[in-house]
């Protein structure tokens, strides 16, 4: 078993370099198969989502992570929203949404609390959320998708926010 778990490690290093190379069929090959692989390479695309230089491996990643459905990617991702290339921050939304429910707690957190790229988070967020409906849930979507559409988070919206978040501690 630690043989496999070794050579599984080895394969997902090696999949992750692919994600640079500047032949776009390499990547995607190299995305399918580490969504294929799946939650074992999950620790390595975070690692490369956060440190690359590369827009090119951070949308990858973001990609793979969305796919692979992990929600030990949710942070990362809600953080790759104010990513210094709008495209990777669109793929990291398009990944969150994936998660529904799961994404709110960390996305929650980090519209409350002072980002350096607040309209890249706003954007974001509103493409995550956008269309989500949850019972119990839709009047503070709704307050904080107008805010959010408008890119400014009012008290009403920061509310809504906290809101939700207690709500969701008082579910768990």
């Amino acid at each position: 078993m630690l043989d496999k778990n070794k050579s599984i490690g080895t394969k997902v290093r090696s999949l992750v370099r692919l994600l640079a190379s500047k032949d776009g069929l390499v990547r995607q090959d190299a995305r399918r198969s580490l969504v294929a692989i799946g939650r074992p390479a999950v620790s390595s695309l975070v690692r490369a989502l956060r440190n690359s230089k590369s827009e090119q491996v951070r949308w990858e990643a973001a990609k793979a992570l969305g796919a692979i459905g992990d929600t030990r990617s949710i942070p990362s991702l809600v953080s790759t929203l104010t990513d210094s290339d709008f495209d990777v921050g669109w793929v990291a939304a398009e990944s969150l949404r994936q998660f529904k429910k799961d994404a709110w707690p960390a996305l929650m957190r980090a519209l409350v609390r002072d980002s350096s790229d607040t309209q890249a988070m706003y954007q974001g967020a509103h493409h995550v959320l956008r269309g989500q409906k949850e019972k119990g849930y839709n009047d503070l979507l709704a307050v904080l998708l107008r805010a959010l559409g408008r890119s400014a988070l009012s008290e009403s919206a920061i509310v809504a926010a906290h809101e939700i978040l207690e709500r969701l501690k008082a579910e768990s």
